[in-house]
């Protein structure tokens, strides 16, 4: 197939890698000319894996960058655009980038006879397709939906640090077409770099619309639900997270659902306030989606009380993991970014280490923040350290380092020989030792025996 990519972010750059050694030939438009230089010279670097395995593979003409989306429509009979949709005053998604991206390809169309296909992968609300982006690009090409014109809202289901396999081997394919024929083209694309028998659901733009938004407001709500268990069971003596998650995955499953710190990252924490502001403006309830983002800002002030209780003003504390999630150098509404911040606040001098997101670190908080030149020297620094993610690195570790640390795990992911090798160990998510009994006459007092009456 003949297709092009409007926005060469993380995700589109590496869709277009994708694309184009399925044998797709692919031509990228951006309007960052040294990205764009940078693409075509194979000088491109990027920390997202497979990505430039991939590019390097590509044949010569598979996949080229361009300036000129006159070119690239002209060149191609599908158009997936990517680009972003950034959060308003409103707690809406903008889609003046969309917009832009539309208006380049309906005046290239206007130039063009044969039939094209435009796919949006952007992250909207719900109704953008049929109340702003299809009339906005039928309007600038001359063309009606139908004739000579196919549109789908096609959104990808990606994590940073993972986004080829979100797109080679999807959980599932989300096709919301304008018209049966666009939805076959769009599916041909993604059947040519499919690795699996994904399933596919096909439906309208407003319904796949629907389907995104909730597919991540519903993974940030097990998140919750699984650090309200981590919660309770930090003060409930002998309680273990863990195996209570594990008991109810048998029937709620694993996905998401381990108790440890809040949800960040570029997506989750905004799209429960875009679903609640979407929720408002249509009239229907929207507490949940409202609840949960205020949770997730709650369990950061808990996690913060725990570690201020185990240190005092004048001590250093490390942080362990400053990106928003292992495997991605991005700090994007990174709860250790948070943490950091607090801490300093807090009095407290902080040490942080990270093997990816040190430059970004260093860049959002300066000489705030002292970067560790290893996971050791942070340890070594440090009168308590805290796991805020957990890395695939700590295996290399040598936790010795820490023999005089007390060492705060959030997500109880250290192996009991590492354990033994620190001054002290504090799993949160596990309860004190001691007898529930005495803890609840003390915690409670009279008020559990009305609770229980």
């Amino acid at each position: 197939m003949q297709i092009s990519v409007f926005g060469l972010g993380k995700v589109g750059v590496t869709l277009s890698s994708c694309l184009s050694i399925a044998g797709n030939n692919v031509i990228g438009v951006d309007v960052n000319a040294a990205l764009v230089d940078s693409l075509n010279a194979r000088s491109f670097q990027t920390q997202e894996p497979g990505v430039m395995e991939r590019l390097a593979r590509t044949a010569s003409g598979g996949f080229t960058a361009t300036l000129d989306p006159t070119r690239a429509v002209c060149e191609s009979e599908l158009s997936f655009v990517i680009v972003p949709t950034p959060s308003n005053t409103l707690g809406g998604f903008s889609l003046r980038y969309v917009l832009k991206a539309c208006d380049e390809i309906g005046a290239a169309l206007r130039s063009k006879s044969e039939a094209h296909t435009v796919a949006i992968v952007s992250t909207v609300l719900p109704g953008s397709s049929d109340v702003r982006i299809i009339p906005y690009l039928e309007e600038a090409s001359g063309r009606t939906i139908g004739e000579r014109l196919g549109y789908c809202y096609n959104p990808s289901f990606i994590a940073l640090g993972e986004i080829v396999k979100g797109i080679e081997q999807p959980d599932y394919l989300l096709i919301g077409e304008a018209d049966q024929r666009s939805g076959e083209i769009v599916l041909s694309a993604h059947r040519s770099m499919m690795r699996d028998q994904a399933p596919i659901a096909r439906m309208s733009p407003v319904e796949a619309e629907i389907t995104k938004i909730a597919s991540n407001t519903h993974e940030t709500m097990r998140v919750s639900f699984a650090n309200m268990l981590f919660s309770i069971c930090s003060e409930v003596p002998g309680a273990n997270v863990d195996r209570i998650t594990e008991a109810l995955a048998h029937r709620m499953g694993r996905r998401f659902f381990r108790g440890a710190v809040p949800y960040g990252g570029p997506c989750w924490p905004r799209d429960n306030v875009a679903l609640s502001a979407f929720m408002d403006a249509i009239g229907t309830p929207s507490r949940l989606p409202q609840s949960v983002d205020l949770f997730n800002s709650e369990h950061g002030r808990y996690v913060l009380r725990k570690i201020l209780s185990l240190s005092r003003a004048g001590q250093t504390v490390g942080i362990l993991g400053l990106a928003y999630k292992p495997g991605t150098p991005s700090i994007e509404r990174s709860f250790a970014m948070d943490l950091a911040a607090w801490l300093v606040q807090e009095g407290r001098r902080v040490f942080g280490w990270d093997p990816l997101a040190m430059p970004e670190a260093s860049r959002s908080m300066g000489n705030a923040i002292h970067l560790a030149r290893s996971a050791e020297e942070c340890l070594r620094e440090s009168t308590l350290a805290v796991i805020a993610n957990p890395l695939r690195e700590f295996s290399a570790v040598d936790w010795s380092a820490g023999a005089a640390t007390t060492l705060v795990d959030c997500w109880r992911c250290l192996s009991p020989d590492a354990i033994g090798r620190v001054a002290k160990y504090v799993p949160l998510g596990r309860g004190p030792a001691g007898d529930v009994a005495p803890w609840i006459r003390r915690k409670v007092g009279d008020d559990f025996e009305q609770l229980t009456d």
